[in-house]
């Protein structure tokens, strides 16, 4: 198996283990979406829905389209990080630093980057 194979297999059991999490622990989630979007907990767990069901796709053949899905939904994601970041809200309790939401950010483009490599492979 080669190692971006691997890396697709890793990053759908990430992906689906944090949509889940929506559903074990909604008062985490609840805090960071932003005031202004209606039904907090019902949109959260949409999301949750998304990032379990989005990566499943790159096991189809349909895995170049549901990456630049991933893509535009990791970036409209970041927004609820930023929030977080801008008002200096807690994550499940918790309030970072500016370095620790710098290296938050830098994770997502990570997540971008990773996702980029899973539409450019073609085995």
């Amino acid at each position: 198996m080669d190692i971006t194979k691997l890396l697709i297999y890793v990053y759908i059991i990430f992906f689906i283990s944090a949509g889940i999490n929506h559903f074990l622990n909604p008062q985490f989630y609840d805090a960071i979406v932003p005031e202004f979007i209606p039904y907090p907990r019902q949109v959260h767990q949409f999301t949750g829905v998304l990032e379990i069901m989005i990566p499943l796709f790159f096991l189809t053949r349909y895995r170049k389209e549901a990456a630049l899905i991933m893509i535009v939904f990791l970036i409209l994601l970041y927004g609820a990080n930023f929030y977080v970041w801008y008002y200096n809200l807690p994550y499940g309790g918790t309030y970072f630093s500016n370095q620790q939401h710098f290296f938050r950010f830098l994770l997502q483009i990570l997540y971008i980057y990773i996702t980029y490599v899973i539409y450019l492979y073609d085995k």
